[in-house]
């Protein structure tokens, strides 16, 4: 079969000004179908006019299939996607998955209206999809059998028994050549993304990985890993961006990471990753061993720098702890990319810019300060709800981190949108942050592009008091012709 995978484009601006990513999980899809003649259409390469995109590639491929993947806040592009393309090809199968699909298939197919959508894959998809592209080869398939997929059948929807979780080494390497196009980046460095393991045990309460995996955490073999970094070097590939849930919650299995990195020669791609506090504080050896494989760049969850705002979150971290892991990144020379959340419950207006400034203290490369945000099927939202801090329950299209869709017991919704975004446009010329900036001694005229572009929308922001978000073109290329 002619199988089209497609990701959704939406980004939040932060991302947008210094990168555009892969999405791992098409490529991964595509990996396990074979037999099948399978493209991949990441329209984050295409936005805002991703219409033209879509119907060429429609008009040219003509797909039998097509699966769209999707986060949460993407979920109504995604919908708006598979409306476009149910109006030129009706006889083409739709299938959604991804968090939202997983999370949200109940409320999903009962919301009322009819779903552009034939089917949802939820949880892990690759055997999923696998089994359902099978069946629909066959004359008459049976649906009722595959497990992990709600499908629509006599004018109503059916959830078939959840998948069990995968054996990671039963999964098929990434197919990244299918993609139709494949210029991703981070600043000036093209950069493609990779998995050594899947899930995370931790219980904090604003993530919802759990009610993906479980309090599960999966690990790939080293040799899978070589094989997988092997391909993306192979493929022209200059820096890799692991996108683990918790790649530090096995400081054994990241330190043979590392050390297959160094033992195979790949240490000439250069590494970015995502790392806890704690896993990076606790571990100086592991840092050592990730500096001589050339991880050059961290994303920290440092989130916040009280502890009674990282207990409130059940963050298993501590102000302490959050400063030796930047200290320790510090003296390996290697880009710190700090994440934190302002919003908590108890938060003012002196306690956000109290959080911002300690953050700024850490000395990070970049700040990625996003607001506290509501997920659906997390126990934070559960708490919130019942206490009424949230102020936009089901607009989901804002749920991007980046958008406030909260208030706290001391702010209101816009009072704190302004706040954030007023220190994080003051932050772009503090210079502390800018004397010893790993990115701007790198890749400096990228650097400054990027830090002008948030600048000037961070500004924009605050005087709007509001997120202004980007509106994908879907209209398509005939629909315009004269």
């Amino acid at each position: 079969m002619r199988v089209l995978l497609v990701s959704m484009p939406d980004t939040a601006d932060v991302i947008d000004y210094v990168a555009r990513l892969p999405n791992l999980a098409v490529v991964s899809m595509a990996g396990n179908l074979p037999g099948h003649d399978v493209r991949v259409l990441d329209l984050v390469l295409y936005k805002p006019r991703i219409g033209e995109a879509l119907e060429e590639t429609l008009e040219d491929f003509k797909p039998d299939v097509v699966g769209l993947s999707a986060m949460t806040f993407q979920f109504g592009t995604l919908l708006r996607t598979a409306g476009f393309i149910r109006r030129r090809d009706p006889s083409i199968r739709l299938v959604a998955g991804g968090y939202h699909a997983t999370l949200m298939a109940e409320e999903v197919t009962t919301a009322g209206r009819h779903l552009p959508l034939d089917f949802l894959v939820r949880g892990e998809g690759e055997a999923t999809f696998a089994e359902l592209v099978s069946e629909l080869e066959k004359g008459e398939p049976d649906f009722s059998g595959v497990l992990g997929l709600s499908y629509a059948h006599g004018g109503a929807w059916h959830h078939n028994p959840p998948r069990p979780l995968l054996d990671l080494e039963a999964i098929g390497l990434p197919r990244r050549g299918a993609r139709l196009k494949s210029d991703f980046f981070m600043l000036d460095l093209p950069m493609d993304v990779a998995e050594t393991s899947r899930g995370c045990p931790h219980n904090c309460k604003f993530c919802s990985i759990t009610r993906m995996y479980g309090h599960t955490f999966r690990t790939y073999s080293r040799e899978r890993i070589v094989a997988d970094l092997q391909a993306i070097r192979d493929g022209g590939g200059k820096a890799v961006f692991f996108v683990d849930d918790n790649i530090t919650h096995d400081i054994g299995h990241f330190k043979g990471v590392c050390r297959a990195i160094i033992d195979h020669g790949l240490n000439d791609l250069q590494f970015m990753v995502q790392a806890t506090a704690v896993g990076i504080a606790q571990n100086p050896d592991l840092v050592a061993l990730m500096d001589q494989a050339n991880f050059r760049m961290v994303f920290v969850g440092f989130e916040a720098m009280t502890p009674q705002a990282l207990k409130g979150v059940n963050k298993p971290t501590s102000p302490m702890i959050n400063r030796q892991a930047a200290d320790l990144l510090r003296r390996h020379g290697m880009a710190i990319i700090a994440g934190c959340i302002v919003g908590y419950p108890d938060d003012t207006a002196e306690s956000v810019k109290e959080n911002i400034r300690l953050i700024k203290s850490l000395r990070p490369d970049m700040i990625y300060a996003q607001y506290l945000t509501p997920y659906p099927k997390t126990a934070l939202r559960e708490e919130m709800l019942a206490t009424g801090l949230i102020t936009n329950v089901d607009d989901y299209r804002k749920y991007d981190g980046f958008s406030c869709n909260i208030r706290t017991h001391h702010l209101e919704t816009e009072e704190l949108y302004r706040i954030l975004k007023r220190e994080m446009f003051l932050s772009n010329f503090d210079p502390s942050l800018i004397k010893v900036n790993y990115f701007l001694r790198k890749c400096p005229w990228a650097f400054i592009k990027g830090v002008a572009r948030a600048a000037a929308t961070n500004a924009f922001n605050v005087l709007a008091g509001r997120q202004v978000h980007q509106l994908m073109d879907l209209e398509g290329a005939a629909s315009r012709a004269p």
